[in-house]
């Protein structure tokens, strides 16, 4: 890959669309694509859970009803158009929120980035894994350096980052999909920045996960667009009236995080990809696992609980804005209810974030016992506010604290095996293995089998193979749903033909070499 003098001296966004357009498979590590196979795996996983919640029910009804076709795969679906199957495919992923995340700039970039890239790939005719694998790696670059180009400003100040600089990462998949010059991806990246928007004001709400299938419909279409000589500003990102300057302020706008080192990352930025535990907010994890140590140590039960005092990093305040959070959405965004569900089952999973659960009168009594405080730069910058410190105070008037620096499942306090601590120092640190996620996970699925649950074993780093072929039927459900014959358009998951449709989702997968 060799990108002349676009990197020092032109600006940032010729910079990006060269190294979008040179950068093929051979420059990629082989590292960074087996981070990138673990995170696609984890979204297939939470996207075909998110494709049968109730926000999955409604994009899949909008798509069909105003954006039908033949041209790319809806995860669980059937078809339709490459906007509208990147519009679903984004939603799905984020329906939960229970995708990766970018710990370090606050970016859930799997969602729009997948989404936007295999929408891309099916609709150019390449069916080549190697290509949408590349545009993946290549957009979650893009994203990263963005992000980090307008964070922790852009934020701050509202916007939704996912949504927003979501779109430039999808943009970017697109385009290496579709196989575009510099030219044109210059032009599609001036699309993206005038169709890039979302609001945390949002977050509780159905919009939310929206703003992950609205980056992923936006980064396509724009490149869709500028592949149709639809013209823009070229250097879209810098300048006065650029996207860098008008979507940040006091100067938080720094093009060196987007042209440093761009010629030759390293790390790519799929490493730092993180993968929750919990499907809420990542700014509620902390708590909840510190929480969760201090009822198995102690054996506290809700009912003895007097009081629980969760102190997180003032960062953290305007995220959580659901204090008596009354939907499933809203409690993703509550740390009363966050903290209520570990306290009444020791654990929180896609079971307890249901509106029954929320409305039932044993959660709303635990969720009248959380107090929140709030710290600046908590545990210091370094831990870039996601760290919480946890007390609680029984009606026995013992008090018992517990501090978790790092979000679980982040780059800091990874999903991984931990062989030099004893279970309990493994337990406070935080730390989870591999297979303890997988096995909560399963145990999830089999506590109310549904086959969209049993999705959700994907969502683990690591797989056996006996959890790759689970993987196969449910990353490729649309091989089956695709053929009129065997299902129609409304008919559900629960009616699968399960070995038949594990013998096609493999054929599917392994054509497409993503295991």
């Amino acid at each position: 890959m060799v990108h002349g003098e676009s990197e020092q001296g032109a600006g940032e966004t010729a910079a990006l669309a060269e190294f979008v357009t040179e950068t093929t498979a051979a420059d990629v590590p082989v590292s960074a694509f087996e981070d990138a196979r673990i995170a696609i795996r984890d979204y297939l996983g939470v996207a075909v859970y998110g494709a049968h919640h109730g926000v999955g029910d409604r994009i899949v009804g909008h798509v069909d009803a105003t954006m039908p076709g033949d041209d790319a795969i809806v995860l669980a679906h059937g078809r339709a158009s490459p906007t509208g199957a990147a519009l679903a495919n984004g939603t799905f992923g984020h329906a939960v929120d229970y995708d990766d995340t970018f710990e370090s700039t606050v970016i859930h970039p799997t969602s729009p980035v997948f989404a936007a890239a295999l929408a891309a790939v099916e609709h150019g005719d390449a069916d080549d894994a190697t290509d949408l694998l590349t545009a993946y790696v290549v957009g979650c670059e893009v994203a990263f350096r963005v992000g980090h180009a307008t964070f922790p400003s852009h934020y701050d100040n509202g916007w939704h980052s996912t949504g927003t600089i979501g779109s430039f990462g999808a943009c970017a998949a697109a385009a290496s999909a579709l196989d575009l010059d510099t030219e044109t991806t210059r032009r599609a990246f001036g699309v993206v920045a005038s169709g890039s928007s979302s609001l945390k004001k949002n977050f509780g709400t159905m919009t939310k996960p929206l703003h992950a299938g609205h980056a992923a419909e936006m980064g396509l279409r724009a490149a869709l667009l500028a592949a149709r000589g639809w013209t823009s500003d070229q250097n879209a990102l810098e300048g006065s009236l650029g996207y860098g300057e008008v979507m940040t302020v006091d100067g938080g706008y720094d093009p060196s995080a987007i042209l440093d080192g761009l010629s030759a990352p390293d790390p790519w930025a799929v490493a730092d990809i993180g993968f929750k535990p919990y499907p809420s907010g990542v700014i509620t994890h902390a708590a909840m696992d510190a929480t969760r140590d201090l009822v198995r140590d102690h054996d506290l039960t809700f009912d003895r609980v007097e009081r629980v005092i969760a102190t997180l990093d003032e960062a953290a305040n305007e995220m959580l804005i659901h204090a008596d959070a009354e939907t499933e959405l809203e409690a993703k965004f509550s740390i009363e209810f966050c903290l209520a569900a570990v306290l009444r089952e020791g654990e929180a999973g896609v079971h307890e974030f249901t509106d029954e659960y929320v409305s039932a009168s044993e959660t709303r009594e635990a969720m009248a016992s959380v107090e929140r405080d709030f710290e600046v730069d908590l545990f210091g910058d370094e831990f870039a506010g996601y760290g919480a410190r946890v007390v609680v105070e029984t009606t026995d008037g013992d008090r018992y604290e517990n501090a978790v620096c790092h979000a679980p499942g982040s780059p800091n306090n990874p999903v991984g095996e931990a062989p030099s601590m004893t279970t309990t120092e493994s337990r406070r640190s935080g730390a989870r293995s591999r297979a303890w996620v997988r096995r909560r996970r399963l145990t999830t699925c089999w506590r109310r089998f549904r086959p969209p649950e049993l999705a959700l074993t994907l969502s683990c780093a690591e797989k056996t193979e006996e959890s790759r072929v689970v993987a196969y039927w449910f990353s490729s459900m649309t091989a089956w749903i695709s053929s009129p014959a065997n299902v129609t358009a409304s008919s559900t998951a629960s009616s699968m033909d399960v070995p038949w449709l594990i013998a096609c989702a493999a054929r599917w997968c392994m054509r497409r070499g993503i295991w």
